[in-house]
């Protein structure tokens, strides 16, 4: 068996793109700290706690973009990498809101809270874009990450395993009838009868292969590009499924499901395309993005009332015209939590990395297992009936405060220029697909680390798969 761990021998055009993964660039990087360092000296004399976010996400911004163009020049192919979703996710969930008024912001928040929330996601923005540098980009080529490919007879069916798996105790909950199913997503966010429960027990199990539903997005942008080897039957199933797990994640209300099946999509896409082009490769991008912010300003509105009433209400023609745009203000949650600890609560300590590692244990295998955190971010901010997200950042301030926030930033870098690794252009469309699958949990991971090992699973399921089946 091949070694867990070797470079790849040298060879005569051992530095070509072909051989050498995705990386940033040096000058990229510096760019981009220049840009933190320059927010970070800047904000503070910003009169308000808005004109100090909206400063601080000018600078980064730009300091992003100008990072990005200097990666560029190492060819279109090497922006698609992990650890620029990742500052482009935490950017997004935190500062990008920032670039459109924000007049009522000043009402959630106050001046000190802005400032402590600002000096966290700066310090962990920087640490990221750092981090990524701490893994070499040389090609790791191991036993395990170096996947061949699958006859196409064989792709189908792993297709056709994750469908059924992933839809398969929706069906059974409305007793296999397709337009109970539809009907049933088009009711208000976890009404539908296949939500698990607050706790979870054997059932759960079930419900938990639903995670086998990301896996759709990428085997079908491969199927896509392979579509002369499928039938047009093949060809239907495929897409009559991609659709319903559009469909699905549009109408279940919940943003970053929805955005990761456009992006594991588009990431399988123009990955496993043979050459990349303007109008292959930059075009769908941009269409996929359009697609993916119209429909998360709708799902805002319908995501509690369910898609039918939204429609059937004309809901959409009563909303209020307005010239800004709005996230969820993740910015105010982090700088709540960053005021109340350790003030009034004290750090949670390995708490937050057990309950991470816990969290996709089903309680059916664990009786015991933690309901959660022993204080709840909800519970420290003071949140009564309605719930608080605060970004990775925010829990891992509450796991350990600043050097915390700093120590996982440096961290999920790391991980993130370590899996780019997986996105060698000699690599199968197979192990594409793996990546493109690592590559959404790395966005979900910003939302929140503890996700992490949850999102990872349909990975380890793709692998496992692999590593078991026939080469035919």
């Amino acid at each position: 068996m091949e070694s867990s761990s070797q470079w790849l021998p040298d060879h005569p055009s051992a530095s070509s793109k072909e051989y050498y993964p995705p990386h940033p660039s040096i000058e990229g990087t510096a760019c981009f700290l220049a840009a933190v360092g320059l927010a970070y000296i800047r904000y503070a004399s910003e009169p308000s706690a808005t004109e100090m976010a909206s400063l601080a996400a000018t600078t980064v911004g730009i300091g992003l973009c100008l990072s990005l163009l200097f990666d560029s020049a190492h060819g279109l192919r090497n922006l698609f990498r992990t650890d620029i979703l990742c500052l482009i996710a935490i950017y997004g969930l935190t500062l990008a809101e920032f670039l459109f008024p924000q007049p009522t912001f000043i009402e959630k928040v106050t001046t000190e809270q802005t400032v402590l929330a600002l000096n966290i996601v700066l310090a962990g923005m920087a640490s990221l874009a750092i981090g990524r540098h701490l893994i070499s980009h040389r090609p790791a080529v191991s036993s395990w990450m170096t996947l061949t490919d699958l006859s196409s007879k064989s792709l189908f069916r792993v297709f056709l395993i994750a469908t059924l798996l992933g839809y398969g105790h929706k069906l059974l909950s409305v007793q296999f009838n397709p337009f109970d199913l539809i009907d049933a997503m088009l009711e208000p966010r976890f009404s539908q009868p296949w939500s698990r429960g607050r706790l979870g027990g054997l059932s759960s199990l079930f419900i938990e292969l639903s995670l086998m539903t990301y896996i759709i997005p990428p085997l079908t942008a491969v199927i896509w590009n392979r579509r002369k080897a499928f039938s047009a039957f093949q060809i239907s199933i495929t897409i009559a499924v991609f659709a319903l797990t559009l469909f699905q994640g549009f109408a279940g209300g919940t943003r970053n499901i929805f955005i990761s099946y456009i992006a594991t999509f588009v990431m399988g896409y123009v990955l496993t395309l043979r050459k990349n082009t303007f109008a292959n490769t930059i075009i769908p991008i941009f269409l996929a993005g359009f697609i993916a912010l119209y429909g998360s300003y709708h799902m805002l509105a319908f995501r509690n009332i369910g898609l039918r009433s939204y429609v059937e209400n004309q809901v959409y023609e009563q909303e209020d015209s307005s010239d800004t745009f709005a996230v969820d203000y993740n910015l105010a949650s982090i700088g709540w939590v960053a005021e109340a600890m350790p003030k009034n609560y004290p750090f949670l300590g390995k708490e937050v990395i057990i309950w991470s590692l816990a969290k996709p244990i089903p309680r059916v295998f664990w009786p015991s297992k933690p309901e959660g955190l022993s204080v709840s971010i909800e519970e420290i901010v003071g949140a009564d009936g309605w719930t608080v997200a605060a970004t990775y950042l925010g829990e891992s301030y509450m796991m350990a405060g600043m050097p915390g926030v700093v120590m996982m930033s440096l961290l999920f870098g790391m991980i993130a220029a370590w899996w780019n690794r997986m996105a060698m252009r000699q690599q199968s469309d197979y192990a594409l697909v793996v990546y493109a699958l690592g590559f959404f949990a790395a966005g979900i991971t910003m939302r929140s680390m503890f996700w992490f090992t949850t999102t990872i699973l349909p990975v380890v399921a793709l692998i496992v798969i692999r590593k078991v089946s026939p080469t035919q």
